[in-house]
Protein backbone atom coordinates (compact mmCIF):
# COMPACT_ATOMS: atom_id res chain seq x y z
CA UNK A 1 0.00 0.00 0.00
CA UNK A 2 2.73 2.50 0.99
CA UNK A 3 4.83 1.92 -2.79
CA UNK A 4 1.38 2.49 -4.72
CA UNK A 5 0.92 5.86 -2.62
CA UNK A 6 4.33 6.81 -2.78
CA UNK A 7 4.43 6.46 -6.33
CA UNK A 8 0.71 8.06 -6.95
CA UNK A 9 1.87 10.93 -4.58
CA UNK A 10 4.94 11.43 -6.11
CA UNK A 11 3.70 14.17 -8.77
CA UNK A 12 1.99 16.34 -6.14
CA UNK A 13 5.92 16.51 -4.49
CA UNK A 14 4.13 14.49 -1.14
CA UNK A 15 5.43 11.72 0.62
CA UNK A 16 2.48 9.51 2.11
CA UNK A 17 3.19 10.54 5.75
CA UNK A 18 2.87 14.56 3.78
CA UNK A 19 0.00 13.57 2.45
CA UNK A 20 -1.61 12.60 5.72
CA UNK A 21 -0.99 15.45 8.25
CA UNK A 22 -2.33 18.07 5.18
CA UNK A 23 -5.83 15.52 4.53
CA UNK A 24 -6.00 15.75 8.68
CA UNK A 25 -5.40 19.47 8.77
CA UNK A 26 -7.51 19.79 5.72
CA UNK A 27 -10.34 17.50 7.59
CA UNK A 28 -10.22 19.51 10.84
CA UNK A 29 -8.80 22.67 10.70
CA UNK A 30 -7.11 23.67 13.84
CA UNK A 31 -5.69 20.98 15.39
CA UNK A 32 -2.81 20.93 17.46
CA UNK A 33 0.31 19.14 17.20
CA UNK A 34 -0.61 16.08 19.30
CA UNK A 35 -3.76 15.14 18.22
CA UNK A 36 -2.23 15.53 14.34
CA UNK A 37 0.46 13.16 15.44
CA UNK A 38 -2.20 10.63 17.16
CA UNK A 39 -4.71 10.76 14.23
CA UNK A 40 -2.16 9.72 11.72
CA UNK A 41 -0.11 7.67 14.12
CA UNK A 42 3.30 9.38 14.01
CA UNK A 43 5.66 10.10 16.80
CA UNK A 44 5.73 13.66 17.72
CA UNK A 45 9.19 14.14 16.65
CA UNK A 46 8.39 13.18 13.25
CA UNK A 47 5.04 14.86 12.78
CA UNK A 48 7.12 18.06 13.77
CA UNK A 49 9.53 17.61 11.34
CA UNK A 50 7.23 17.23 8.37
CA UNK A 51 4.33 19.49 9.88
CA UNK A 52 7.44 22.52 9.55
CA UNK A 53 7.98 20.92 5.88
CA UNK A 54 4.28 21.72 5.04
CA UNK A 55 4.37 25.15 6.59
CA UNK A 56 7.57 25.62 4.49
CA UNK A 57 6.29 24.82 1.28
CA UNK A 58 2.89 27.14 2.08
CA UNK A 59 0.25 24.67 2.56
CA UNK A 60 -0.64 24.96 6.21
CA UNK A 61 0.55 27.67 8.72
CA UNK A 62 1.11 28.09 12.43
CA UNK A 63 -0.75 29.77 14.56
CA UNK A 64 -1.02 30.72 18.54
CA UNK A 65 -4.43 28.96 20.15
CA UNK A 66 -5.60 31.66 21.98
CA UNK A 67 -7.50 29.41 24.81
CA UNK A 68 -4.07 27.92 25.59
CA UNK A 69 -0.80 30.00 25.25
CA UNK A 70 1.45 27.50 24.76
CA UNK A 71 -0.40 25.53 22.56
CA UNK A 72 -0.02 25.96 18.59
CA UNK A 73 -2.96 25.35 15.84
CA UNK A 74 -2.31 24.60 12.44
CA UNK A 75 -4.27 25.84 9.85
CA UNK A 76 -4.34 25.15 5.88
CA UNK A 77 -3.72 27.58 3.84
CA UNK A 78 -6.08 28.67 0.62
CA UNK A 79 -3.47 27.99 -1.27
CA UNK A 80 -3.49 24.44 -0.92
CA UNK A 81 -7.64 24.02 -1.09
CA UNK A 82 -6.97 23.11 -4.95
CA UNK A 83 -4.18 20.16 -3.63
CA UNK A 84 -6.30 18.84 -1.36
CA UNK A 85 -9.56 18.90 -3.60
CA UNK A 86 -6.85 16.86 -6.02
CA UNK A 87 -5.97 14.37 -3.07
CA UNK A 88 -9.56 13.52 -2.33
CA UNK A 89 -9.40 11.70 -5.96
CA UNK A 90 -6.28 9.83 -4.77
CA UNK A 91 -8.05 9.11 -1.48
CA UNK A 92 -10.96 7.75 -3.56
CA UNK A 93 -8.43 5.54 -6.26
CA UNK A 94 -6.82 4.33 -2.75
CA UNK A 95 -9.94 3.21 -1.52
CA UNK A 96 -12.08 1.78 -4.48
CA UNK A 97 -8.66 -0.41 -5.65
CA UNK A 98 -8.40 -1.63 -1.76
CA UNK A 99 -11.87 -2.59 -1.81
CA UNK A 100 -12.21 -3.62 -5.36
CA UNK A 101 -13.68 -7.62 -5.44
CA UNK A 102 -15.36 -7.02 -2.29
CA UNK A 103 -19.67 -6.75 -2.15
CA UNK A 104 -20.63 -4.16 0.24
CA UNK A 105 -21.22 -6.85 2.94
CA UNK A 106 -17.58 -7.39 2.94
CA UNK A 107 -16.34 -4.32 2.82
CA UNK A 108 -18.20 -3.22 5.47
CA UNK A 109 -16.93 -6.74 8.00
CA UNK A 110 -13.34 -5.08 6.56
CA UNK A 111 -14.08 -1.89 8.09
CA UNK A 112 -15.22 -3.37 11.37
CA UNK A 113 -12.73 -5.13 11.56
CA UNK A 114 -10.46 -2.94 11.06
CA UNK A 115 -11.95 -0.59 13.16
CA UNK A 116 -11.67 -2.59 16.21
CA UNK A 117 -8.07 -3.34 15.35
CA UNK A 118 -7.29 0.13 15.35
CA UNK A 119 -9.31 0.90 18.25
CA UNK A 120 -7.31 -2.23 19.69
CA UNK A 121 -4.13 -0.33 19.07
CA UNK A 122 -5.04 2.78 20.76
CA UNK A 123 -6.01 1.06 23.38
CA UNK A 124 -2.42 -0.22 23.53
CA UNK A 125 -0.68 2.63 23.51
CA UNK A 126 -2.75 5.09 26.19
CA UNK A 127 -1.69 1.83 28.34
CA UNK A 128 2.07 2.25 27.42
CA UNK A 129 1.85 6.23 27.86
CA UNK A 130 -0.22 5.46 31.58
CA UNK A 131 2.80 2.56 32.49
CA UNK A 132 5.54 5.14 31.72
CA UNK A 133 3.97 7.95 33.93
CA UNK A 134 2.68 6.33 36.54
CA UNK A 135 5.59 5.98 39.05
CA UNK A 136 6.16 2.39 40.32
CA UNK A 137 5.47 1.85 44.02
CA UNK A 138 8.71 1.09 46.56
CA UNK A 139 9.06 -2.36 47.25
CA UNK A 140 6.54 -3.86 44.92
Amino acid sequence: MRQVAFRRLTPFGLSPQQYQLLMAVAEKDGRCHGDLARCTWMDKPTATRILRTLQDRGLIRAEGDPAHRRKVLFRLQPAAEPLVQELQDFRRFMREGMERGFDAAERARIREILGAVMGNLDRMEAELIDAASTPESAGE
